[in-house]
């Protein structure tokens, strides 16, 4: 049987299974899609596009900023979230290329 040579690295595979985990759903991938741009939007910001519930938008955001996707800062009374790992746009050139 002949031996298959690794070109990723066991660590990078179970980072992006963590990151491909925290974009498994819908929502969190309307969010990222929001946030495309690369502009910052406050929780309020986000939630004026968005068709849940505050609790339910906070959950999506902690668990994306948890995992790296996003990063975040507070000032005064409001939370400013911001893409942090930027190449993660590239996922929307897959979901619009790919035929499902």
């Amino acid at each position: 049987m002949e031996t298959v040579k690794r070109k990723i690295s066991p660590y990078k595979l179970k980072k992006v299974a963590d990151i491909f985990g925290g974009l498994a759903h819908p929502s969190r991938l309307e969010i990222l899609e929001l946030m495309e741009d690369g502009a910052e939007r406050s929780v309020g910001e986000i939630l004026d596009h968005m068709k849940i519930e505050p609790t339910l938008l906070t959950h999506h955001l902690s668990k994306m900023k948890h995992i790296g996707i996003l990063e975040s800062y507070k000032e005064g009374r409001n939370i400013y979230y911001k893409i942090a790992l930027s190449e993660i746009i590239n996922i929307f050139d897959c979901i619009q290329n790919c035929k499902i």
